[in-house]
């Protein structure tokens, strides 16, 4: 699983988690993280979002006396099955999230579970492969935006 981006020296992919960071290598003014992940990092157990190309986590790091501060920007391409005419199509997904975390000043913090989540709740309910979308035929089956089987209106 790999890393590749700025300010290495506080984050690493692992076999346990995605980004880990070193509370204790955080300066006082803050450190921005900036890194691409291969997808299967994130261990996704959902079969409606496949991630099939790296995605970019854009973190700006800050520490106080025992609170761990990440504001992060996410941003992943994603493959999905349109709700209406069941067709393929590739989307992204962008999120803004803050976590905070209780810590001391020696601990490893993994943000895995929550930028996996933060994907998964930037994930569309009803994902469309464009907002017109037919959808398919209650008769025949037909993928309405490709044909007119004639049966009319869906």
């Amino acid at each position: 699983m790999a890393a590749s981006g700025t300010g290495m020296r506080v984050q690493e992919a692992t076999a346990s988690g995605l980004m880990q960071i070193h509370v204790n290598q955080i300066p006082e003014e803050g450190l921005r993280e900036r890194a691409t992940y291969d997808p299967a990092a994130l261990d996704m157990e959902r079969e409606d979002i496949r991630l099939l190309k790296p995605f970019e986590v854009d973190a700006f790091i800050t520490k106080a006396a025992r609170e761990l501060v990440v504001a992060a920007d996410i941003r992943c391409p994603l493959h999905c099955a349109c709700a209406r005419c069941l067709e393929e199509f590739d989307s992204s997904v962008e999120a803004k999230a803050l976590f905070s975390y209780a810590v001391h000043p020696t601990d490893v913090v993994d943000i895995t579970d929550d930028v996996r989540q933060e994907i998964m709740l930037a994930y569309p309910m009803v994902p469309l492969c464009r907002p017109d979308c037919r959808g398919l035929c209650r008769v025949c089956g037909q993928n309405l935006n490709l044909t007119a089987c004639g049966h009319g209106a869906p």
